[in-house]
């Protein structure tokens, strides 16, 4: 039917005069159509492209300040961490007069010195290596090396690096051994060495590649107009354009700039400029070709249509009628190929776009719903993000429109933040095993949403984690503060009523004050989090109120007289003292202090008083515990228990130390007294000399000095003057004239009792002894 119609009504109806005058109006129609199209390309391509150079260009020239700047912050940053290395306690002591023996000698020394050095070298990803030079000793410490110590044996290369080492100037860039390296003198004062500290300079070029595009390149030179990574100068025939770029920037003759350039047919910006504490020359080069291309394929579809519009506007006046149909015929072959159908057309096509349109619309439908239940899970990833300042970058406009675009009604709204924290999970490990702190904040996050759905209009809940749960509620401006801070309180009491209950756990809920933008949000978050420091820890179920903290009314009452009782029970080897002695200081400090952040600083100060007795004992906390940061460690434990654990473990494991230690220092200083009370006896065994008498003048116990002079010598001090004394008289009697009653005197002993002690120990008495063993007259 529709194709007789086609056939026959329609060339009758443009044989009459309405037809021709559609078709006039056709053309014109088309003509002031197609000739703007064209204007409009014509002013696309000159206005847009230069419009696109200019502020890519600007861009560009802006990143290249970034990007300095970023390179300047990290070198500073090494020069900071070069200094805090000159703080290390292994870097004291005469470490400077060491030679390369008594590095092998000191194996455990060399080791712990190699380890620092390599720790250091993986500190920054832009450090190639780091070593200690000694030049006194003519050596350097490499952890890379085999031998660790390693002798200069070249003089030229000795004399260059001792030329390194500038007494005046503690710290300073230099070029050696062609990397750039930082030199560092260590210590501060009385220096022996310095760091020498080299750039990788591969990783700096490397740090600077910010593009994909394959037509954008940047690279870094040297001051004299070199290759910094040395790689490039390898690859002569394969980076024709950076070469080329080389050139170019060399010829500018300045120390930053910017110009056009261009390279088989596509024009670069290029960009240039020097960090000043290296000399280097960062260049920069980005296609401009292919952010203009788009616009410029634009202009040419416009022009293309324009003027094809015109050319073809007498053809389609003929084809009207068609053309009628055809936004029918496209939409149902639409319909068609997105179901894949085939055959005929329908003979009702209305019938067919209607039937179509609906099941469109019930897949929209279907798509919606899951869109919804993946909702809550992105409305919780973006307030995670929000109040952990990960979307400090974005303006206030830009965070209330993704809020909207999420389902909050933020127009006419304030918001208050608040936090709860779940304690005392150690104490449930019976209910539950390590690692199931996210199983119960995931629990708690879920009784939190269910009761702050009952209760307010909008309300967030976000799963931090670790024992941590945040709240954000919007409220209606027109709720008065102290109406929405009841509101907030009632609903924190039912909070700490339904988890208590429920876990069994302590709850601690911190309350922000009113914000009325969502950029301070973060702040807020991290103000709440910082009241947690100032809990009372003898409370089981706290509300904080951040308006009403009075953070700084309270004085912090440190037991200094339990920290001196403490340090001398360690001093004195006695453990269970000690153990006492901090049960003791933490009960006072909790009892007085009652703070979270009282408590925290009390523990702090004493683990720096423990640290400073355990490098005075000689030992050293870097080599005694293997945390890299004890503060660290101890600031991440939140009850008072847990940090009195903590302290006792680190606290044992010293006091083992010491005792070992303790144990060979007396044994070598026993032993050096003996000597010593020997030595004595040999000047003064014809006096009235006693053990007493050399326990006064060398300060130690009768008892101790008793018991190491036996293990010494063998025999006890009565039985060794007894020997060394008739030894005496023995070589007086074989060698002089004298009495055997004056030889008594001279050795010390009364002539009678002389006689029965040679008799006993000797069998004979002096005189038959003289007459068998002397020679001579």
């Amino acid at each position: 039917m529709f194709i007789q119609f086609k056939n026959k009504l329609l060339p009758n109806l443009f044989r009459t005069r309405q037809s021709g005058f559609y078709r006039k109006s056709l053309i014109i129609l088309l003509l002031v159509t197609s000739i703007p199209t064209a204007l409009l390309a014509l002013a696309t391509y000159y206005v847009g492209t230069k419009q696109i150079e200019q502020e890519v260009h600007r861009a560009h020239e802006f990143r290249l300040e970034t990007m300095a700047g970023k390179l300047e912050e990290q070198l500073l940053q090494l020069e900071k961490m070069s200094t805090m290395w000159t703080f290390f306690p292994i870097l004291q002591g005469n470490l400077g007069q060491m030679t390369v023996e008594s590095f092998k000698k000191e194996i455990v020394f060399t080791h712990d010195l190699a380890k620092m050095l390599l720790i250091m070298g993986d500190s920054n990803p832009l450090i190639r290596e780091v070593r200690l030079f000694l030049p006194d000793s003519g050596l350097y410490i490499s952890p890379l090396k085999a031998n660790v110590a390693v002798p200069i044996d070249n003089p030229e290369e000795l004399e260059f690096f001792r030329s390194l080492y500038i007494k005046d100037m503690p710290q300073y860039w230099t070029v050696a051994q062609g990397y750039l390296s930082l030199v560092r003198l260590v210590p501060d004062e009385a220096p022996y060495g310095y760091f020498l500290t080299m750039i990788d300079e591969t990783a700096m070029n490397k740090l600077i590649q910010t593009e994909h595009d394959s037509q954008s390149t940047a690279f870094m030179l040297r001051a004299n107009g070199d290759w910094l990574d040395p790689q490039y100068s390898k690859e002569a025939e394969y980076r024709p354009f950076e070469y080329m770029l080389r050139r170019q920037v060399n010829e500018q003759n300045q120390a930053s700039g910017s110009f056009y350039t261009k390279w088989n047919g596509e024009k670069y910006t290029v960009s240039f400029g020097t960090i000043p504490r290296t000399g280097w020359i960062y260049v920069s080069a980005t296609s401009l070709s292919n952010l203009t291309q788009p616009v410029v394929y634009t202009s040419r579809i416009l022009l293309a249509a324009g003027g094809l519009g015109i050319a073809i506007a007498v053809l389609l006046s003929w084809f009207a009628s068609l053309q009628l149909y055809q936004p029918i015929v496209r939409l149902m072959k639409l319909f068609r190929s997105s179901r894949n159908e085939t055959g005929d057309l329908p003979k009702d096509e209305i019938e067919f776009i209607e039937r179509q349109w609906q099941f469109l619309n019930s897949e929209s439908q279907l798509l919606h719903e899951r869109m919804e239940q993946n909702l809550a899970t992105l409305r919780e990833i973006f307030l995670f993000q929000l109040l952990h300042d990960h979307l400090s970058h974005l303006p206030e406009d830009d965070l209330l429109r993704r809020m909207e675009q999420y389902g909050w009604e933020t127009e006419g709204r304030t918001y208050y933040l608040m936090v709860v924290r779940l304690l005392g999970f150690s104490k449930l490990l019976d209910r539950f095993s390590e690692g199931d702190e996210q199983l119960v904040t995931f629990a708690a996050s879920n009784v939190i949403a269910e009761l702050a759905a009952g209760r307010f209009d909008q309300a967030e809940v976000v799963n931090e984690q670790e024992l941590a749960v945040s709240v954000l509620v919007l409220m209606p401006e027109d709720t008065g503060h102290e109406e929405a801070k009841r509101q907030l309180y009632e609903f924190g009491e039912n909070l700490i009523q339904s988890l208590s209950s429920v876990l069994k756990m302590n709850i601690l809920i911190g309350l922000a004050g009113q914000s009325s933008a969502v950029s301070d949000l973060p702040e807020a978050h991290r103000e709440v989090n910082l009241l947690f420091r100032f809990r009372n820890v003898q409370e089981s179920n706290q509300i904080l109120d951040l308006e009403q903290a009075g953070l700084h009314s309270q004085e912090s009452l440190y037991p200094f007289a339990l920290e001196k009782e403490l340090i001398r029970s360690v001093r004195s080897g006695e453990r269970t003292e000690a153990l006492h002695k901090l049960d003791r200081f933490v009960e006072e400090l909790t009892t007085s202090g009652g703070k979270e952040m009282i408590i925290r600083q009390g523990m702090n100060q004493l683990l720096g008083v423990l640290l400073q007795q355990i490098i005075l004992s000689g030992i050293s906390p870097q080599g005694l515990y293997n945390s890299p940061d004890l503060y660290n460690d101890l600031n991440k434990l939140r009850e008072p228990e847990e940090m009195s654990a903590w302290f006792k473990e680190k606290l044992i494991l010293y006091m083992n130390s010491l005792n070992e230690t303790m144990s060979q220092v007396q044994d070598q200083w026993m032993q050096e007294t003996v000597d010593k009370v020997i030595a004595l006896m040999e000047e003064e065994y014809a006096q009235d000399i006693s053990l007493e008498s050399y326990s006064d003048r060398f300060g130690v116990s009768i008892y101790k000095l008793s018991s190491g002079f036996k293990e010494v010598t063998g025999i006890n001090f009565i039985d060794y003057l007894t020997r060394l004394r008739l030894d005496k008289s023995k070589e007086l009697l074989l060698t002089t004239n004298d009495k055997v009653n004056d030889i008594a005197y001279r050795v010390g002993y009364q002539p009678s009792y002389y006689y029965r002690v040679f008799k006993k120990h000797e069998g004979i008495t002096p005189t038959k002894y003289r007459e068998m063993y002397r020679e001579g007259p």
